[in-house]
């Protein structure tokens, strides 16, 4: 370990020095003064104690001592003071500042060894106990990062103050399923490797816009994307940020078929109302949705149409500026019976943006 004796007379340190390269000490370093102590140990950063006498020009022990210990790296350095014997209240003051012990002069070297070998060991102590808590916090925001990319961050607040029975009624929220069309049958034409790539590409560039309009990704489920918006905090125009969601994706979709001169279709649904919300498991968790607005939310998308977004009646009225979408028209929907539901598209949106008011544009309809 790096030992610094500091002391304005050449005789005492040289004699601290010839004791301590006798007890076997050999990376040992002095300073005159104060000033040149503190400019030695902020070059170096390597000093592991220091034997500091008080009575030196220019910047005495007392001072030297001070700015050690508001310093954030030379602060964790021990210190023992060195001074004559009938300055011993000074010393006291010393070590009530945080000095870790003291030696009177003339230095004598039993003590010398046995004050100098337990300021090393408490030092060594502390420095593998401060290199453990980085490790602790470095492990805990590791933890802290998977636990936010994997739940909303509320929930992932809830769960760091140790709630662990996690579950509530959202009283108005949108949810949406996102699928890609025929994406089963093509993964038996395409190798492991190329179908991770795609969905990774797709999905990746969802969770992006996922954050962009303030909604959470709920999770995947094979080639199909979950979304919910309205969760606290951020509850207001979920059903008009999911919309605007859906015609991203879309949007994305075309792109990302040209640039990789593919076929692919998403397949969009909507709908907006009350749901149950809370995490499960309790090694593997997770954050889930239940109720009657998943479900129908579920059925807009796997009873839609290939390039479109489906909504229900409900969610329609909801979004307010409707010249987006056209009714389909009633379908049959499982556990509802006939339902009206609307379509629109991203070109569509974009037509009836660009258009006066009242000249509504239908997307296409099959």
């Amino acid at each position: 370990m790096n030992i610094l004796v500091v002391d304005d007379h050449e005789d005492n340190v040289d004699l601290v020095l010839a004791l301590l390269e006798d007890q076997g000490y050999e990376n040992l370093k002095s300073a005159s003064d104060g000033q040149k102590a503190i400019e030695l140990m902020e070059l170096r950063r390597d000093i592991d104690l220091v034997l500091l006498d008080i009575n030196m020009p220019n910047m005495n022990g007392y001072e030297v001592l001070e700015y050690m210990k508001s310093s954030e790296t030379l602060n964790v350095i021990p210190v023992i003071m060195v001074t004559a014997l009938d300055h011993l209240d000074s010393v006291i003051r010393c070590v009530e500042s945080g000095a870790e012990d003291y030696l009177t002069k003339p230095v004598e070297e039993t003590l010398l060894r046995a004050r100098v070998g337990a300021s090393l060991e408490r030092k060594h102590l502390r420095d593998q106990e401060r290199l453990l808590l980085r490790q602790v916090q470095k492990e805990k925001r590791k933890s802290e990062t998977v636990l936010f990319n994997v739940l909303p961050q509320s929930i992932a607040e809830r769960l760091k103050m140790g709630e662990d029975n996690i579950a509530e009624t959202i009283p108005d929220a949108t949810v949406l399923f996102a699928d890609l069309v025929g994406f089963t049958n093509l993964s038996a034409q395409i190798s492991p490797a190329t179908l991770l790539y795609i969905l990774n590409q797709v999905f990746s560039a969802f969770d992006e816009m996922v954050k962009e309009y303030n909604l959470e990704k709920i999770k995947t489920i094979g080639d199909s994307y979950m979304v919910v918006g309205g969760l606290p905090p951020n509850t207001e125009n979920h059903e008009r940020n999911c919309l605007e969601f859906a015609f991203a994706s879309l949007r994305y979709m075309n792109q990302f078929n040209e640039d990789h001169n593919m076929s692919l279709q998403l397949r969009i649904g909507m709908h907006a109302g009350p749901i149950v919300a809370g995490v499960i498991g309790q090694t593997r968790f997770s954050y889930d949705l239940w109720g009657e607005t998943v479900n129908l939310a579920s059925r807009m998308e796997s009873l839609g149409l290939p390039g479109q977004v489906q909504i229900t009646e409900e969610t329609y009225k909801r979004i307010g500026s409707t010249d987006e979408f056209v009714p389909r028209g009633i379908i049959e929907v499982k556990g509802k019976g006939a339902m009206t539901t609307y379509l629109s598209t991203p070109e569509a949106a974009q037509k009836a943006a660009d258009s006066p008011v009242g000249e509504g544009l239908a997307p296409p309809v099959s």
